[in-house]
């Protein structure tokens, strides 16, 4: 009798034991496949988060509030532009603008599509900008037009999204 006792003990720790390294390897392969293949879109959702956090920014300054998102945002990386001279939308066409603008990113797939899409991102940008006057070319209005170049540029690009866009040198005249 003891014996068939021993022996139930004995299958029922065997068991315990599988069943747990089952769940361990289990666990493991969840681990593994989540870091390796939802890290990426979860890079994505934060990407989406920085453009509705953009569109909320865009809703505070038309709202009057004087704190804006973009000028809490530091990007890893920024992508140089270049110069721009841009005749603005003032009476007569005497006045322009003159700057060098420089989008701010954080995700590193985004470099080559910049600089594959350097013409049509720069045409967006002479778009918005062309559309302003010179009483538009303040400090309170530049996170606006910072906005507006933000959710023009973004719907254009594949591998992430560009979170702030970086003036110097603004000249007008």
């Amino acid at each position: 009798m003891e014996n068939k006792e021993k022996k139930k003990g004995g299958v029922g720790l065997k068991v315990i034991l599988i069943v747990f390294f089952l769940v361990a390897a289990v666990g493991a392969g969840v681990f593994f496949g989540y870091s390796k293949f939802l890290s990426d879109k979860n890079t994505d959702s934060n990407e989406n988060m920085t453009t509705s956090n953009v569109t909320q920014a865009q809703t505070q300054t038309q709202s009057g509030e004087n704190s804006s998102y973009l000028q809490h945002v530091v990007s890893a990386k920024t992508f140089d532009l270049s110069e721009f001279t841009i005749n603005l939308a003032d009476e007569g066409g005497k006045n322009y603008l003159k700057v060098n603008v420089y989008l701010g990113y954080d995700s590193k797939k985004l470099t080559d599509e910049l600089t594959e899409k350097t013409p049509i991102i720069r045409d967006a940008i002479i778009e918005v900008l062309r559309t302003k006057k010179v009483e538009d070319i303040n400090d309170k209005n530049m996170d606006n037009i910072k906005i507006e170049i933000i959710q023009r540029i973004n719907p254009m690009l594949e591998k992430g999204k560009i979170n702030n866009v970086y003036f110097s040198d603004i000249l007008t005249q």
